[in-house]
């Protein structure tokens, strides 16, 4: 059998799935914060290394924040429909229960992962080494017993190198110890029974892309070409004949609309919290607050989509349709969303109070939706998905933009929200923002005195730039940036002149007449 390093197992299908069901069993595994894997008691005989299923229900919902035992469950046995740990007393069980049921990790040689490349001779060799030891204990069962028929007759030709590896390989297992013996067996049993299962179960392999990509699929320039041209007229058919100018003007107006509540392209009011030390912002973004701001406030206006996505904005969403005695919709909406965001176990219980509080004849908040939409839900109440309202859910949607969000924004009670909404006044950091605030030296502290005497010197020389430092006050307090660069280009132009002046007099003096 052949196995891929990590570099080449980064790149195959399914890897991230395998990833991340392989960190929760390493950290199950872990020597002090892991499921406690010890030596386990079955009727007289002791079994090393094990542990039970209520050990790892316990660990998954402490671990990781599971609230529902049913999901718990749910979880490891999935883990163990993979591999990943397996049954010690029932070989091919997966289920797992909140008992006293023994398991074993399976060893990381033998993960999924790994994209055994498992043939018909590996396979073979197995069942042939199992042949040759005690027939009580690991006796074949039927379907591997037809699986081993079908291989000798496929391998007639290797059959004796099959016959030889199996016994060079029992051989090897003899000389080792009992509990080894034990633990590579449940293993190896593991392992096959994930690669290849029997007939009426199903494997974790079979609709995996990987099947598609090994194996390779000739097919004909005809067909291909075939391929594309019905591909090109269903993009023509399907296309959305819009200019690439007005395109660029809906996108244009889309971002002008939404930059103002982007910290990076528009103000992050009232103040950046991480270059400041004002905190208010975090404070006015929270998902509930009693006075939204008024940028908040607007941004409902923008669409359904943005006043539902907002807590503070369904809640007054909520006191208006409660005046206005439409909440059935508002309401089914919700259902809907904490149906979706609830535990695995309670899904059924949910669906069918939704159904009997919105969709049932004569039910006490009815919604308006047809009978092809409750016809399809009805059938699906026995096994509900978190999906099973998706239609119903869309069409309430369509009437929510039509009839009750236009009155909510055109109502007395958005205007009022408008006006008295806070707005507040941005509070942009100094030059310095690093620096702490009494650093700088304002004006009221500032005299002549303090300045060095290089610096008094310089206003005599220089009287412009000495206006400039009188009539203008120093950091930390409001500048006028007219009479800034007013005060700059006379400077300027006082300085060129004096340069100008003396170096005409330079020119007069070197002249032969001059004296």
């Amino acid at each position: 059998m052949e196995v891929t390093n990590n570099v080449q197992r980064k790149g195959l299908p399914r890897s991230l799935q395998f990833q991340r069901m392989e960190r929760i069993v390493k950290a199950m595994q872990h020597p002090t914060a892991g499921v406690p894997v010890r030596s386990q008691k079955l009727f007289l005989t002791t079994v090393p290394n094990a542990f039970t299923g209520a050990d790892v229900t316990e660990w998954i919902m402490e671990k990781l924040n599971v609230k529902d035992s049913a999901e718990a469950l749910h979880l490891a046995s999935l883990l163990c429909y993979y591999g990943y740990f397996f049954h010690i007393t029932t070989n091919g069980a997966v289920q797992i229960k909140d008992d006293n049921e023994l398991f074993r990790f399976q060893a990381p040689y033998y993960w999924v992962s790994t994209n055994w490349t498992t043939g018909n001779i590996e396979y073979a060799i197995y069942l042939l080494k199992r042949t040759l030891r005690n027939r009580q204990r690991h006796g074949l069962e039927e379907h591997e017993m037809h699986a081993l028929d079908d291989l000798k007759k496929r391998l007639i030709h290797q059959w004796d190198f099959v016959t030889m590896q199996a016994e060079a390989q029992f051989r090897v297992l003899k000389d080792r110890k009992k509990t080894d013996k034990t633990i590579i067996d449940s293993q190896e049993r593991a392992f096959w029974r994930v690669m290849r299962p029997s007939p009426d179960e199903a494997s974790v392999l079979e609709m995996d892309i990987r099947n598609d990509l090994y194996t390779h699929r000739p097919m004909k320039r005809d067909e291909v070409l075939k391929r594309r041209l019905e591909y090109l007229k269903q993009a023509l058919t399907n296309r959305v004949r819009t200019k690439s100018s007005q395109t660029h003007q809906s996108l244009c107006a889309y971002s002008e609309l939404l930059s103002y509540y982007d910290p990076f392209l528009g103000h992050c009011l009232p103040s950046n919290p991480w270059l400041t030390s004002d905190i208010t912002r975090w404070d006015l973004t929270q998902p509930l607050v009693d006075n939204p701001t008024q940028l908040r406030v607007r941004r409902w206006s923008f669409g359904c989509k943005e006043l539902l996505s907002d807590p503070t904005g369904v809640r007054e969403f909520m006191k208006f349709c409660q005046a206005d005695f439409s909440t059935e919709s508002l309401n089914f909406y919700l259902h809907v969303q904490a149906l979706r965001n609830c535990p695995l176990s309670q899904i059924k219980q949910k669906a069918e109070l939704v159904y009997r509080e919105h969709l049932a004849p004569n039910a006490p908040q009815e919604v308006n939706i047809n009978d092809t939409i409750r016809t399809k839900i009805i059938k699906q109440l026995d096994n509900p998905t978190r999906e099973i309202f998706f239609e119903a859910e869309k069409h309430i949607i369509e009437l929510i933009k039509k009839n009750s969000y236009p009155r909510f924004i055109q109502s007395e009670v958005y205007r009022s929200l408008m006006q008295n909404a806070p707005n507040p006044v941005p509070k942009k950091p100094g030059i310095f923002h690093f620096v702490k605030d009494n650093y700088f030296r304002t004006s009221e502290s500032s005299s002549d005195d303090e300045y060095d005497s290089d610096d008094s010197a310089h206003k005599v020389d220089n009287p412009a730039a000495n206006t400039l430092s009188k009539s203008q006050p120093l950091v930390g307090t409001l500048v006028n940036t007219t009479a800034v660069a007013t005060a700059v280009v006379a400077a300027t132009s006082a300085s060129i002149q004096a340069l100008g002046n003396d170096g005409k007099r330079l020119s007069l003096r070197n002249q032969p007449g001059s004296k």
